[in-house]
């Protein structure tokens, strides 16, 4: 007989939703994926407090939807970003 507890449990079902994300992702390309602020901060790495001041100073490109207030990013122009920050080598 396996027992499984809550907590393991619990790893297993992230590990799961982090597996088909990656799935689904795979296929896309760049233009096609969309990324929600978390998984933009998550993405680069940065804070929210970051993600903010990006879409205030027009660096990073977003949709907002007007009835929540839910903010979007394409991975395309997360890419055209990190791409503008770029320094070749010396």
């Amino acid at each position: 007989m396996i027992q499984i507890n809550i907590k393991e449990l619990s790893d297993i079902k992230e590990t799961l939703s982090e597996l088909k994300k990656i799935i689904m992702e795979k296929g896309r390309a760049a233009k096609e994926t969309i990324l929600d602020n978390k998984g933009l901060m998550e993405y680069l790495k940065i804070s929210a407090t970051k993600a903010q001041k990006l879409r205030n100073e027009g660096k990073l490109a977003y949709s907002k939807e007007s009835r929540t207030g839910k903010i979007w990013y394409r991975l395309s122009d997360v890419l055209t970003y990190l791409d503008s920050c770029y320094y070749g080598r010396f």
